[in-house]
C-alpha cells in the first residue's frame, strides 16, 4: 500500500514538475551546447557581417541555419576541414577576407580565424557557413 501511494506522489510530483519520471524508461539527454559567433571582416566591404548560428537545434541570426548547420555537423565542427563548393570556380582578384568562427561546437570550446583571398574563396571551402 505504501508503494503503491509512493509511486502516485512521485508520478503527481513529476506531471506538475512538466516532465514524467517513468520507471524503466529513458529519457533523452540534451544536446551539448553548439552556439558559435561568426563574422567576416573585408577592407573592399563597406561593412563586416556579424552573426550567431546555434546548432542542435538550428536557431541564432544566421539566414541559413539547418544548411550551416548540416555542413558543420559533416567536419564535427571544424570549418578548416570543410571543402563545401569544391565545382565552383573564383576569378583570382585579391580582395581578401577574414572569417572567424568563435563559441561551441558539442560543448567543445572553438576558435578559428582564416583570411581568404576573396569572398568566393570562402564560399568554396565553408559553403554557407559564412553566408552571414
Amino acid at each position: 500500500m505504501f508503494a503503491k501511494l509512493t509511486r502516485r506522489v512521485l508520478l503527481a510530483t513529476a506531471l506538475l514538475a512538466g516532465t514524467a519520471v517513468i520507471p524503466g524508461v529513458a529519457t533523452a539527454a540534451p544536446a551539448p551546447d553548439s552556439t558559435m559567433r561568426l563574422t567576416v571582416k573585408s577592407d573592399v566591404l563597406t561593412a563586416n557581417k556579424f552573426g550567431e548560428l546555434k546548432c542542435h537545434p538550428a536557431g541564432g541570426t544566421h539566414q541559413h541555419a539547418a544548411k550551416a548547420c548540416e555542413e558543420l555537423e559533416k567536419v564535427n565542427g571544424n570549418f578548416t576541414a570543410m571543402q563545401a563548393n569544391l565545382g565552383k570556380v573564383c576569378t583570382l582578384e585579391y580582395q581578401p577576407v577574414t572569417a572567424t568562427l568563435e563559441g561551441k561546437w558539442r560543448g567543445k570550446e572553438i576558435s578559428h580565424t582564416q583570411t581568404y583571398s576573396n569572398s568566393c574563396e570562402l564560399q568554396v571551402k565553408t559553403g554557407v557557413v559564412f553566408d552571414l
